[in-house]
């Protein structure tokens, strides 16, 4: 029952390692597109050129983007108690099986349920964020139309935003406050969440301050094309969460089911860890779980 276990667990690491794979091509082009139009905006000033050497001197911490990423506080204390419950977890189930490697594979299990959880939460954020941004640009189309410039525009705008997006232009204007320009202090602000729809209101900020031209129409029609990529995510998500729930149920039964087996009655699985046939029909399961996880993985990509 051990190695069906590893071998579940070592399936589902496979599924999520495919999808973040096959999704970095995307938002590293992405991300150089939207740098690139930056670079080419930019002024060549010393202040402008004193930036990025600034923010190599304080680099951002990876564990705190995330924790940020996720909305929770970014401390060490946060950390300690995500994995608390995985340490106190494994050392209970090492006693009750009197094996170190299984409360060893409790604990990477855990600490996988606590990945899955942390990206969860930070697509939940990022949905958050998208919403939030349709108004917010009709606040700085409605300033900017009675006269305000785009900078004041974006100030006064920001005045009406709930968090999460509130913290991120707080952050923004902070920036300007010290001397960095509107759109690559927005940049920085949001540097560590990586939404596409920021990096263009930066590019577009950028274009404005620097070349000019009407950037109201822009934004009145980057907010009226959020607002319609979200009725269509929403229908999309609520056509097909029936089928990637039941791929997450029948993906996961599976490990959850033989847990609380081997946890319920160790000795009872001992002959499938010693006894060749027992071995035999172990391997076999790993192999249909295998099928099982790959198939169920595509079928929840292609939706």
């Amino acid at each position: 029952m051990l190695p069906l276990l590893l071998g579940s667990s070592a399936l589902l690491l496979v599924a999520i390692a495919m999808g973040l794979w096959w999704g970095l091509a995307t938002r590293a082009q992405q991300r150089a597109a939207a740098e690139h139009a930056e670079t080419r905006l930019s002024n060549t000033s010393p202040q402008g050129a004193a930036d990025p050497a600034a923010a190599q001197r304080k680099p951002v911490r990876r564990w705190a983007e995330l924790l940020r990423r996720a909305s929770l506080p970014e401390s060490p204390r946060t950390l300690v108690l995500l994995a608390l419950p995985g340490v106190l977890a494994a050392v209970g189930t090492s006693m009750r099986m009197n094996s170190v490697l299984f409360g060893l594979f409790v604990l990477a299990l855990y600490l996988l349920g606590a990945g899955l959880w942390l990206h969860r939460r930070i697509e939940k954020t990022q949905q958050r964020l998208i919403s939030q941004m349709p108004d917010f640009l009709e606040n700085m189309v409605r300033m900017a139309g009675i006269g305000n410039s785009l900078s004041m525009a974006f100030q006064s705008a920001t005045q009406n935003v709930d968090p999460p997006l509130r913290p991120i232009l707080d952050n923004a204007l902070s920036y300007t406050r010290a001397g960095m320009d509107l759109d690559r202090a927005l940049q920085h602000a949001a540097q560590a969440y990586r939404l596409r729809p920021l990096e263009m209101l930066a590019v577009i900020l950028g274009t404005s301050i620097r070349i000019g031209g009407r950037s109201d129409q822009i934004l009145q029609r980057m907010s009226d094309f959020m607002r319609d990529l979200e009725e269509v995510q929403r229908e999309l998500q609520a056509t097909t969460s029936e089928t990637r729930m039941s791929a997450w149920v029948l993906g996961s039964l599976p490990v959850l089911a033989a847990l609380f087996m081997a946890l319920l009655s160790p000795d009872f699985f001992q002959p499938m860890l010693h006894d060749p046939l027992g071995r035999k029909i172990m391997l076999i399961a790993i192999l249909l779980e295998g099928v099982g996880a790959f198939a169920l993985y595509r079928l929840a990509k292609s939706l």
